[in-house]
């Protein structure tokens, strides 16, 4: 437990990606309908987190952008704004979800907690020293974060052809 708190000091964006975590099951299994409980309607809510998610979700991408260009100036800036925009992008998440939805939208889901979660099982957080396992957990976490773009087309232009 000293070892869990003395993490969560040194790394705070970690407690702040937990917390927001367990937000997005709580929504997911319907015991908080943010919209309901603040009597608001539903797809104003829908339509305003969606747009803020996709703001967030591409600002995500300038670390990587950064990267590939080996653009290393401020890196340590961008990668703060990068943790935690995640953690925003996981909070919006938790306000936007209903519950779980058919197939498509389940695997969504399921790919867009995997992204936090591994996000959040960095090299800082669980000091792994092996280049390797570093090499492995950034191709999940880029993998995940690449393959999230599509559904979310599709989650997209089916939410508009319903409404």
């Amino acid at each position: 437990m000293h070892r869990m708190i003395k993490t969560l000091r040194r790394v705070p964006y970690a407690g702040g990606i937990l917390f927001s975590l367990i937000c997005v099951q709580a929504a997911l299994l319907g015991m908080v309908n943010l919209p309901l409980r603040l009597n608001l309607p539903r797809f104003d809510v829908q339509v305003v987190t969606g747009c803020a998610l996709l703001a967030c979700l591409s600002v995500q991408w300038v670390l990587f952008a950064k990267r590939v260009l080996r653009q290393n100036r401020n890196m340590r800036q961008h990668l703060v704004l990068h943790r935690w925009s995640g953690v925003t992008v996981t909070l919006l998440f938790a306000a936007h979800a209903i519950r779980m939805g058919h197939l498509w939208m389940s695997l969504l889901t399921v790919v867009f907690f995997l992204v936090a979660l591994t996000g959040v099982l960095n090299r800082e957080v669980l000091g792994y020293r092996s280049n390797l396992i570093y090499l492995i957990w950034l191709t999940c976490h880029i993998g995940l974060s690449a393959a999230l773009w599509p559904l979310i087309g599709v989650h997209i232009w089916v939410a508009l052809a319903y409404q």
